[in-house]
Formats: C-alpha cells, structure tokens, sequence
C-alpha cells in the first residue's frame, strides 16, 4: 500500500503539458528506429532482383537507399543536437510519408495500405491536427502515385486505353478508402487524447485528497480503482478500434467480418475449455485467455491483399488462386508488423503468430511453413481450431452448415493430424456451448447473411453470363 501511495505522489505533478511533450519525445524515438528500419528495405530490392524473385530498377533501389540512409542519420543528428521536438515530429512525419511516397511511385508495394501507415504512426502523437493534415497529404501524395503509375500499368490488361483513363477510373475507390483512413486515424487519435487527458486530470483532482489518502487504506484503495478503470478503458478502447479495423478490412469478403467475430468467441470457448481439463493451465492464464481471443479478430487481416474474385467464389480453387489464398497467411503478417505497439508488445506478437500459423496442422501437412508439433504456437493451434469450427458451423457460397455433431466427428478423425490431442478434447467437452454460441449467431446473423450470399450469387451469375 505504501508503495502505491509513492507512485502517487511522484505523479501529483503531471500536467497535461508534461505528459504530452514528454509523449512526442518517446514517438520522436520511435519514428528514428521506423526510419532507420527503411535502409534495409532497398537492400531486400537488391538482392531480390539479383536473384530473379522480384524486378526492381538498380537506380530506383538506389536512390531509395540514399533517401532512407540521409533522412535516418539527419533525423538522428537533430534528435542529438536538442532540435524543437514538435518541428522533429513533422519532420519524421514527412520522411515517413516521402518513403511511403517512393515506394507507391514505382508500384513496388500496394499503394493504398502502405499510405495508411504515415497517419497511423501520427495517432501515436494524439495530436488530431497532425493526423489530419497527414492524412490529407497523404491523400495528395497517393494521387500522385496512381497519376505517375498510370504510364507503368499494363494498359491492355486494365482494360482502359489511356493512362489518363486509367487513373480517372481508380481516383474514386482512392477517394472512398481515404474517407474511412479519414474517419478511423481522426477517432483513434481524438479518443486516446481525450482519454489520456481525463486521467491527467483525475491525477490533478487526487492532489487534494493525497494527505487522507495516507491515512486511509481504504481510500487509497478507492484511487487504485479509478486508475485501474481508466487504464481498462484506454485498454477496451484499443480493443474495440482492434476489432472495428478488421471487421472493416474484411468488408470485400462475404464471411470475413463475421467469421473474425465467430473465432473470437471459440477461441475464449476451446481456451477455457482447456484450463478446465487442465491442459496448458500454467499458460493459459485470463490475461493471456484475453488476449487470445482478442487477436483472434486480425488473424484473417491478410486477406484485405486476396482479390475479391478468389475469397468470394464459388466452388474450388484453381492451383493459382489456392496460392494466391494461401498467401494471406504472410500478407497478414507483414501486416502486423506495422500495428503500433500495445502495452508491453504481448498482444502484437500473438496477433503475428495467430495470422503467420494458425494454417498449420500438427502432423506438419499445413503452410505457409509446414512446421509440426509444439513448434506452432499454442495461441495458433487453438487458432486454427477456432477457424476451423466456423468453417464447419457457417453456410458458404458452395456449402450448406455441417450439424454440431458432424463438425465434432470431424475433429474426432483429426486428432493428431490437423489438432492436438487434448485441443480435440477440449473442442468436444465444449460441444454444447459451440452449439449454443453457434445458434445464437445464426439467430442474429441470418437475416443479413442470406441477402449478401443472394448478392454474391447474383454476381457470379452475371459474371458467367
């Protein structure tokens, strides 16, 4: 207790100044390492071309290298020397936007997403104003790129006959993905500053209770809870932004927004299930149950790089689509590796793991990595259980729902090749609340399901005709 009052009283201090200011320092770090972490990129150009994996221009990958190694080490020369951290903080925003910029010239990467990452990274200042107005450079910047990408695209292949056309033609999908980028990095940095500043100043409102709160056990203990609560708040509203990001993302698939909220709720099902029949007890702890589940809604992200044409047909893959499918395991990865850190970083390596394995089987049959056993990660072995589940429970394009007790016989005949033994048991202890949390889903969900799947069929249809 005497601990938690000297925590309190080396922050009766804090002033919503201090803590912002001393925020923008700490990003100002960040933004280096990001930068810093660009030089190697034009290298991976270099080498790949070298080899025959990827044809990138030797000049091009230079000129990018120059760019990443000059803007680095003047960032880091400015940081050394004191320079105005408010200025530095434009600064590493616009380097990270010129990259960004170099790299949608030349189409190397996906040109939309890889501009969603400037603003993203300015969330993390809470500053609405420099997210906004990066967001809205960032807008003009990715014109730019479609406008000098429309003389490289293959023009007979778009289906256009001009360049000019071309890029008319994307300008709108551009315009309606920027008002979401809009939206989402607005709230996102609006809300955590709101938040962040409530919490200043409930520390302010403590100052005058601190010499009761020595005294009084249980007042201190009144204090505790307030600050755990917004902590839980700040927490639950990451979670939420989480899960609205993905549910979002997978909009241009027919399943994904509702199979990411599915998995979520087996996940937190197969993990409890499994400390019941205490397998995994010492791992599977309620803060990591938590964050568990909660990552379950990004392991599917990667599909936002899959065409609409693949996630949404009907009937069986081609051998090229089925690879173009499976590399939504990597593409999320990668993906991820981009999510701006939370808390102490648990929760964005689980995210990784859950969307790099969770199609690895035990018996080493899965991909991207073929691995076996113990070496996939427990939070993608339950993963992949989960997804599995609702594949089985869920109506498709091409398939009508398997019953509870089909879907059980099936994991029954996949113990210790696709699952592990005791995630089958856990599965089939929990067979009446899947059944249960299943119905519910189809309650709620049929209504709006049968009329995307009739759209989808009409698609398709027309497509064929």
């Amino acid at each position: 207790m005497l601990a938690n009052l000297d925590i309190l009283e080396n922050y009766m201090s804090l002033t919503d100044k201090s803590f912002f200011n001393e925020n923008i320092v700490n990003v100002n770090k960040k933004v280096n390492i990001i930068l810093f972490c660009t030089i190697p990129v034009p290298i991976i150009f270099a080498v790949l071309s070298a080899v025959g994996l990827w044809i990138v221009p030797p000049m091009y990958s230079l000129s990018v290298f120059l760019y990443s190694t000059i803007l680095s080490f003047l960032y880091l020369f400015l940081m050394k020397k004191n320079f105005n951290q408010v200025l530095l903080m434009y600064i590493g925003i616009l380097a990270t936007s010129g990259f960004v910029f170099l790299l949608g010239y030349e189409g190397i990467i996906t040109i939309t997403i890889s501009f969603a990452f400037p603003p993203m990274i300015t969330c993390l200042y809470y500053n609405r104003r420099a997210t906004r107005y990066t967001t809205i450079a960032c807008f003009v910047l990715s014109c730019i790129c479609y406008w000098f990408r429309s003389y490289r695209v293959p023009l007979v292949l778009s289906g256009v006959e001009t360049p000019f056309y071309w890029f008319v033609k994307n300008v709108p999908g551009i315009v309606i993905e920027y008002i979401f980028l809009f939206i989402l990095t607005d709230y996102m940095s609006n809300r955590t500053h709101n938040t962040l500043k409530s919490l200043v100043k409930t520390m302010k409102k403590a100052e005058d209770a601190y010499t009761k709160l020595k005294e009084t056990n249980n007042e201190v203990k009144i204090i505790n809870d307030k600050l755990q609560e917004k902590n839980h708040q700040l927490a639950d509203t990451q979670f939420k932004i989480i899960k609205f990001i993905a549910e979002v993302l997978g909009s241009h698939d027919l399943f994904t927004g509702r199979h990411v909220i599915h998995t979520q709720k087996y996940v937190e099902i197969i993990c409890n299930e499994m400390v019941k029949l205490g397998f995994y007890a010492k791992e599977l702890t309620p803060g990591y149950i938590s964050l568990f589940s909660n990552a379950a809604f990004l392991h599917d992200i990667g599909k936002i790089h899959v065409p609409e044409g693949i996630l949404n047909k009907i009937g069986k893959f081609t051998e090229e689509e089925f690879e173009k499918m499976k590399c939504h395991t990597t593409e999320g990865k990668n993906l991820l590796e981009f999510l701006p850190m939370i808390n102490d970083g648990r929760f964005n390596e689980i995210a990784k793991q859950m969307a790099f394995y969770h199609h690895e089987k035990w018996d080493g049959s899965g991909y991207p990595n073929k691995i076996s056993g113990v070496e996939i990660p427990l939070c993608a072995r339950i993963m992949a259980a989960a997804d599995v589940m609702d594949a089985l429970l869920s109506k498709r394009l091409y398939k009508e729902p398997k019953t509870i007790e089909e879907a059980i016989e099936i994991f029954e005949n996949s113990r210790n090749s696709h699952f592990e033994s005791c995630i089958v048991d856990a599965v089939i202890s929990a067979k009446d609340e899947i059944a249960k949390i299943d119905r519910e889903f189809k309650l709620k969900e049929t209504e709006s399901n049968e009329a995307e799947q009739e759209w989808w069929q009409r698609y398709h249809e027309n497509k064929t005709n």
